[in-house]
């Protein structure tokens, strides 16, 4: 496979290119500067895994929409405020939205209803069904667990939790040892026998794993457009992108070599995801691997210019529209025809993620008053 890494900076900037796009965003805290610090903090995990090592409260977040449009945002609104919103989508003019611990569905006449799992936890994406709007993928990153539901029967229609399928050893953050995950008891009698350190996670509603502490922190996935048996998962810990197939429940990796990544997911026939760590977006299509590279754009602070955080990216027209932390800017990115623009948003909102469109006056309503 042939492998070429471009810098965006070398593109021509400009803001004629794009025309208007309406963006709905979920800000997982209105106080970016706690998370900048927690996570500079993090680096010095022993683990060498960024993020969390213990249970915090939930910060403040929201639900905005913004429209950009000539460099700028406009039209901005703050829809709702609620802890840490992550996961969003908007299909089939139905608009889905998961808290730390519950997925809201708010369907156009602004009717709502609410998905709960006490295996939910730290839900990090959301996504409806291309041909079975009813049902939703969900994320939770908390547990390394997949799963789907009928939104309406509340249903659980699928589940793939990544310990029992080949992906179950974390490290402890604070000594780097590693440690077997398990919600299984008899396995865990069988570890503690063998003299195997591990964590028994029985109650997942007391029981919790902060970030460093998942052994995949699968925060994104994502149905295959061609095949709804497929699914695209992010692993955020080993840098990689895993094809699940529904059926046979195995993993294979499909894209590697990324840093934090989120947001695998097939547009047409590429497959993109966003490395965050490394600042980088990879386009992979037909036997060739783009990187996107965003670290030598101007406008970071001082104290990150060697960091980079993309946080993820979005597939919109032929464009690409990536939310870059360190900058607190959306940049919208014309791989083609090599064109970008950098619209800077509030310094101190820690975007989350974004997806295309606009809500119904009624699903305004709705949104305000059940989150």
């Amino acid at each position: 496979m042939s492998k070429s890494v471009i810098d965006i900076s070398t593109f021509e900037q400009s803001s004629d290119f794009y025309g208007e796009i309406d963006l709905i965003l979920t800000v997982k805290s209105f106080d970016l500067r706690a998370i900048r610090k927690r996570y500079i903090e993090s680096r010095k995990n022993k683990s060498g895994k960024t993020g969390s090592v213990e249970r915090r409260k939930p910060a403040l977040g929201g639900v905005v929409s913004v429209r950009l449009a000539n460099g700028r945002t406009e039209k901005q609104e703050v829809l709702c405020k609620t802890p840490e919103p992550r996961g969003l989508d908007l299909n089939h003019g139905r608009f889905a939205i998961a808290n730390e611990q519950a997925v809201f569905v708010i369907e156009e006449s602004g009717k709502n209803l609410t998905i709960q799992d006490p295996w939910f936890s730290y839900i990090h994406t959301v996504q409806f069904h291309p041909a079975n709007p009813d049902h939703i993928l969900i994320s939770s990153s908390g547990f390394d667990l997949i799963q789907e539901y009928d939104y309406r029967s509340k249903d659980l229609t699928f589940e793939w939790l990544a310990w029992e399928h080949g992906f179950n050893k974390a490290k402890d953050p604070e000594t780097g040892k590693s440690v077997m995950l398990t919600r299984n008891l008899k396995e865990a009698k069988i570890l503690e026998q063998e003299g195997i350190d591990h964590l028994l996670v029985q109650n997942p509603e007391t029981d919790h794993l902060p970030t460093a502490k998942r052994a995949a922190f699968i925060n994104s996935v994502t149905y295959h457009p061609q095949d709804p048996n497929t699914l695209l998962a992010t692993f955020f810990h080993e840098g990689k992108v895993y094809q699940i197939n529904k059926k046979t429940m195995k993993a294979e990796v499909v894209l590697s070599g990324l840093k934090n990544p989120h947001g695998g997911h097939f547009t047409g026939h590429q497959l993109i995801a966003t490395s965050t760590g490394s600042g980088e977006i990879f386009i992979k299509k037909k036997g060739q691997l783009i990187r996107l590279s965003t670290k030598n754009l101007a406008g970071k602070p001082d104290y990150l210019i060697d960091m980079e955080w993309i946080q993820n990216s979005l597939s919109y027209n032929g464009f690409l529209v990536a939310i870059d932390s360190n900058r607190t800017s959306f940049l919208v990115i014309d791989p083609k025809n090599h064109r970008y623009d950098i619209i800077p948003y509030d310094d101190n909102w820690a975007v989350q993620d974004l997806v295309a469109g606009t809500l119904k006056s009624a699903q305004k309503s709705s949104l305000s008053a059940i989150i």
